[in-house]
């Protein structure tokens, strides 16, 4: 057998048809109907060898020594070949309908093949090891004999699929990107380079199909602690490390210096500098060749669309791209403050390059966040929706912004387009936590229990460290009278993040609502501290009231009305209900729905609003934030 082809029995070519695909050995070509379907070589040559030899299962061994010539590959390697030989028939490791993963044996193509040699008119059905080949089928039927297969290898692919336990591939490396440092003659006005530069080499790092690789929003809750142990006790399965420095030098003189570290072994397994300019758009094809070494490093395949996507600059624009990474800067900030400011350089930089995508999906997080927290959602709703649409126009297709919109509609109580949109995100990126966080809350609200624990079990697997998830996950698991799970949750992500206030609070809100009120004062106190905000300090009211300290709540509902900043009604409803305050209460709710408060998500089910479910008001309520009985049957689960 030759390195760049494979022979067949008796000097034949043939054609294999697989439902709607023909592969082609003759032409070395795979295609779907008229489209010819781009394939490397040695996945052609896997996926032929598969296909022969279907009748059994193949060893890595044989694999590597009948379709490498024996030569030395990694088992990521083939693993990855074999990733890409399944995507190219419109299959997926979760699917495994064409080529099954045997554990701990090997691969084995299990789709119904019909065998065309070259020179018959119309397909055979493929002869089994042991047995004739069955007669040529007349031309007439070519048509439907190709139907007949897609439709039996559908049926064929869906019965295996759902008669056994998909066998998991083999583990890729895992790895987590840690904030680069920064140095030079002012090291505090580049930290927002630095930062980007990391997000860029986790962005293209996560490209790789082949690599397991930590978010952005877990990575960087290492900036300020990047000892080995900490990273070790937070993500115990991480394998490998990648940290860096951004040397900044006078004319604008850009050194990073990156290395690879193998956290069982304590060793540097790759290091590098790389040079440019930070006004040359060179600095983006550096990031790229980062993620491609560390890629090559590990023994992992880049798949060709991979290598073109990590070739793909952000902007061609360096005057937009510094615009956008001042803004990044404001955007991590996360103050009521800092977001305007955020908005106002991402208008910049879509105003100097109006096809800067990530300018686009920046802008509109920045007012998701504004809308989630810290302004009236009704007054931001339409900016986060109408930011998404413009972002969508450039990349119709983008799971980012159709994740970012899910939730979005999500927290507006619209929930047949939430639906649609984290359906449509899911599709295109099933890797995306924020996606799973949407379909945990919209869970909730519907009051579906088991499907809003499997769902935050996924996002916490995708983004282990995410605080927005660690806060919100939280509250989803105890408005659905999961009050354990909660708990546990709660314990985990405060042991996580022992400084993030809001988890603390939301922790204080799930102890009182499970009766341990002591527990609750203690952490809302705690919340309060770390956090100081007004939503803080109303949590905490209602902790006080819940364990009967009813004298503390007023005071504290005072001082939260008077920080001047927006507060939803919603708590403080929840708070005045502790005090036995019904009517107080629900005039408060009211005012929620009004302001389209993201809390009344949790209306239906949230076992605080057990004293007014009675109440003649309370249907109107579900009814104008679509969660009463006849809505929520019209809804899909």
């Amino acid at each position: 057998m030759g390195n760049d082809s494979i022979t067949f029995p008796q000097g034949r070519p043939l054609k294999y048809q697989i439902a709607e695909y023909t592969v082609d050995t003759t032409r070395y070509r795979i295609s779907n109907g008229d489209a010819v379907i781009p394939a490397e070589p040695k996945v052609f040559d896997l996926l032929v060898y598969l296909i022969r030899h279907r009748d059994r299962v193949l060893s890595r061994e044989e694999l590597f020594r009948e379709v490498w010539d024996g030569r030395e590959v990694s088992d990521a390697t083939l693993s990855n070949h074999v990733k890409s030989a399944r995507k190219i028939l419109g299959d997926s490791g979760e699917l495994q309908q064409t080529i099954l993963t045997v554990r701990g044996r090997g691969y084995q193509f299990i789709a119904p093949v019909t065998v065309i040699p070259e020179g018959v008119a119309a397909p055979v059905e493929a002869p089994a090891a042991d047995r004739a080949a069955e007669p040529a089928v007349p031309a007439w039927r070519v048509p439907l004999a190709i139907a007949g297969v897609v439709l039996v290898a559908a049926l064929l692919g869906w019965f295996a699929f759902a008669s056994r336990q998909a066998q998991p591939t083999p583990e890729a490396p895992y790895l987590v990107v840690v904030p680069f440092d920064v140095s030079g003659d002012a090291p505090d006005a580049w930290r927002p380079f630095a930062d980007q530069v990391t997000r860029e080499v986790i962005r293209n790092l996560r490209k790789i199909s082949g690599l397991r690789v930590v978010p952005t929003p877990s990575a960087f809750t290492f900036r300020d602690n990047k000892a080995r142990d900490h990273i070790r006790r937070q993500l115990p399965d991480v394998q490998y490390v990648l940290d860096g420095v951004v040397s900044i030098a006078s004319g604008n003189e850009l050194r990073i210096t990156v290395e690879l570290e193998d956290l069982s072994k304590g060793l540097v397994v790759w290091d590098k500098d790389y040079e440019g300019r930070t006004d040359d758009t060179n600095l983006f094809a550096m990031q790229s060749a980062i993620a491609g070494a560390v890629s090559e490093s590990l023994k992992v395949a880049i798949l060709a669309d991979e290598q073109r996507a990590l070739d793909e600059f952000p902007t061609g624009n360096l005057k937009a791209y510094e615009a956008y990474v001042a803004g990044r800067g404001q955007l991590d900030l996360l103050s009521h403050e800092s977001l305007p400011r955020a908005i106002g350089l991402f208008d910049q930089a879509i105003a100097l390059d109006p096809k800067f995508f990530d300018a686009y999906i920046a802008r509109s997080d920045a007012y998701r966040q504004l809308f989630a927290y810290f302004e009236p959602p009704i007054n931001m709703l339409q900016k986060v929706v109408d930011s998404l649409a413009e972002a969508q126009q450039l990349r119709p297709d983008s799971a980012e912004a159709w994740s970012s919109l899910g939730l979005t509609y999500v927290m507006a109580w619209r929930w047949k387009d939430a639906w649609i949109a984290l359906n449509k995100a899911k599709r295109r990126d099933p890797t995306l936590a924020q996606t799973e966080l949407g379909f945990a809350l919209y869970y909730s609200g519907l009051g579906e229990a088991q499907k809003v624990k499997l769902a935050l079990a996924d996002a916490d697997r995708l983004d282990p460290l995410n605080t927005e998830m660690a806060d919100w996950g939280n509250w989803a698991l105890f408005m659905v009278g999961e009050s354990q799970a909660a708990r546990d949750w709660a314990d985990k992500k405060m042991q996580q993040h022992p400084d993030i206030g809001p988890v603390f609070s939301g922790a204080g809100v799930g102890a009182y609502i499970a009766g341990d009120y002591e527990r609750s004062v203690q952490l809302a106190a705690r919340g309060a501290e770390l956090d100081g905000s007004p939503v803080a300090l109303i949590m905490l009211a209602q902790a006080y009231g819940y364990a009967g300290q009813k004298e503390k709540v007023l005071p504290l509902l005072e001082r939260a009305a008077s920080a001047g900043t927006y507060v939803c009604p919603y708590e403080s409803a929840a708070a005045y209900l502790s005090l036995g305050e019904q009517e107080h209460a629900m005039t408060l709710l009211d005012d929620a729905v009004a302001k389209r408060s993201n809390c009344l998500i949790f209306l239906r089910n949230d076992p605080r609003l057990a004293p007014i479910r009675q109440h003649a008001h309370y249907q109107v309520l579900l009814n104008r934030v679509g969660l009463d009985d006849v809505a929520v049957a019209s809804y899909k689960r």
